[in-house]
Parts: C-alpha cells; structure tokens; sequence
C-alpha cells in the first residue's frame, strides 16, 4: 500500500514528463494519470481522510519548476459549489483523486448577455475532463458529496494569466442560471 506522499509523487512525476515539450497530448495525458490515480486509491483515500476542509476548498500548489505550468491539489468542502470562471488563455486537466465533482459548462453569448448553461460532466476518481488553449471555457466545479471532502489534481499550462470570474446578475429578469442545489419537491411514489 502506498502512502500519500507517494502518491502524490507519481502523478507529479507523470503531469511533468509529459509537460517537458510545452502543449501535452491531454488524452494521454488524462489516460496515464487516470490510470495513476486508480492505482494509488489507497494513499489518495488516505490523504482525503487527513484534509481538513473548512468552508472554503484548500489549494495546494505543487511544484513544477516551470513558470508556464501550474499544478494545484483542490480539497473541495462537502457540496461546495465554485464560482463560474475560466482560466484564460491556458489549456488545462482537471482529474478527481477521491470523491466525485460535477462540471457544468457554459457558453458566452455573442452579444455579451449572461453565459448559457451547455452541459454537465460527473468525474469520479481517475475520470479527467481537459480543454486546450484555444477553447476559453467558462465552468465551475461542484462536490458531489454532501458529507465528504473531495479532493482533486489540476494542471494548467501556457502563459500565466488571470482566469476570469462571473457571477449571475443580480437584475437580470430571467433566470439563466439553474440553481446549484436540487430542491426536494416532495416524497417520491412508493
């Protein structure tokens, strides 16, 4: 059984040897650390039991040595729901280590209304979603669990940027938005 240090150490070691030559092949890249991540369940699990998250996610920079590559470790709160953003100009990976997140994806209108709702994604452990440079894609991430942390890899890369962050208008006469937390409408039949 391998502890979370080593853990860490081998998708480290994986994100920069295929990150050496600038742009990685990100499918490869997803393929290699997913199949990483399934191995080291065990010092990943044990590294998510010893986060302790407040209200806030945890970010944890690791290194890289390389100013164009930013590799963060994410421990999400219990439901914690992030604010819609991007990430600029930057390709990037986001891959769940334990637990489960939800992606949804949004689109910029044409003329510049508020961002449309354009599909969701559940990633669980091992499962990677990626977006190249050129895709300047609006998103926020969601902890699937109402009760555990979540804790997740990020790699981004090319020129360091600002990402862009969006909120819903607080004016706006329609709801583009759906809400973040289903409601319970009532007791299922049965």
């Amino acid at each position: 059984m391998a502890n979370h240090r080593q853990s860490l150490k081998a998708l480290r070691h994986i994100a920069l040897a295929h990150c050496r030559g600038g742009h990685p092949d990100l499918a490869a890249l997803a393929r290699e650390l997913g199949s990483a991540v399934r191995c080291h369940a065990d010092g990943l699990d044990a590294l998510a039991a010893r986060a302790r998250v407040g209200g806030t996610p945890r970010v944890r920079p690791l290194r890289t040595g390389a100013a164009d590559l930013q590799l963060l470790l994410i421990a999400w709160p219990a439901n914690h729901v992030s604010a819609l953003h991007d990430h600029g100009a930057r390709w990037g990976l986001e891959i769940p280590l334990h637990g489960a997140l939800q992606i949804e994806a949004w689109r910029r209108q044409v003329d510049g209304g508020d961002p449309l709702a354009h599909g969701r994604h559940w990633l669980g452990p091992g499962d990677a979603l990626w977006f190249d440079a050129d895709q300047s894609r609006l998103h926020r991430c969601r902890n699937l669990s109402g009760r555990e942390a979540a804790l997740s890899l990020h790699l981004f890369g090319g020129t360091p940027c600002q990402g862009l962050a969006y909120a819903p208008a607080a004016s706006s006469p329609r709801q583009r938005m759906p809400p973040s937390r289903p409601a319970i409408a009532g007791p299922l039949p049965g």
